[in-house]
């Protein structure tokens, strides 16, 4: 049994750093919460996107081989869904910040950000299918519950440290820099997130098959 929990849990550790190091939407925005509002607003919104992904990966390694199919059957109307939430996101975020550059960090509670930035973790299929993908393997070749425990953690553990770090990245360059250019940065983020919602659509309705007849 612990044979296999070590690699499982390295395998998690993997997995969990490969989902969460490409710097998408996501990321931008635990960037943007960071700068703007300090280290505490970042870090509640990474732990929101660790805990999601936990789940997902949960998931993945319980009733994943029942779920994947329905989930690709879909086709392109998650990849739109997420895409269109990113925008409103990022528009709302631009208006916001034009309308009250002045506003405290303060302000938002943490459990506030916390449940922001689960709703749009959650709402990504990609993370989902990801999860899916690899934790089949997982659990198709472990003869116990211990290792698909082990690579959950794994992977809990790194997302969490990878959103933690952009929290910390983000929180130092809002300390170093002018109020006026940390507001600047924060509107150039939200742009960057319409721009990626816009991907995303793209993206989603291009990658799905036209099947005729």
């Amino acid at each position: 049994m612990i044979d296999q929990a070590l690699p499982a849990l390295l395998a998690g550790l993997a997995a969990g750093l490969a989902i969460a190091m490409p710097l998408g939407a996501i990321g931008v925005l635990i960037l943007r919460e960071a700068i703007l509002n300090g280290l505490r607003h970042g870090a509640a919104a990474g732990a929101g996107v660790a805990f999601v992904d936990l789940i997902y990966c949960t998931l993945a390694v319980s009733v994943g081989v029942v779920f994947a199919p329905v989930i690709r059957s879909w086709g392109a109307v998650p990849a739109v869904i997420s895409g269109l939430v990113l925008i409103g996101l990022g528009v709302h975020q631009f208006v916001r910040g034009r309308s009250s550059a002045a506003t405290e960090p303060g302000e938002v509670p943490k459990r506030d950000v916390f449940g922001r930035f689960v709703a749009l973790t959650a709402i990504n299929p990609a993370t989902l299918l990801y999860f899916l993908a690899l934790a089949s393997v997982v659990t198709t070749t472990a003869s116990s519950w211990l290792a698909p425990a082990a690579f959950v953690l794994g992977t809990g553990m790194a997302s969490l440290a990878w959103q933690l770090g952009l929290a910390v990245v983000g929180a130092r360059v809002g300390a170093m820099l002018p109020a006026r250019v940390v507001g600047m940065l924060g509107w150039v983020a939200s742009a960057v997130i319409i721009l990626l919602g816009i991907s995303v659509i793209v993206v989603g309705l291009t990658s799905v098959p036209i099947v005729s007849g």
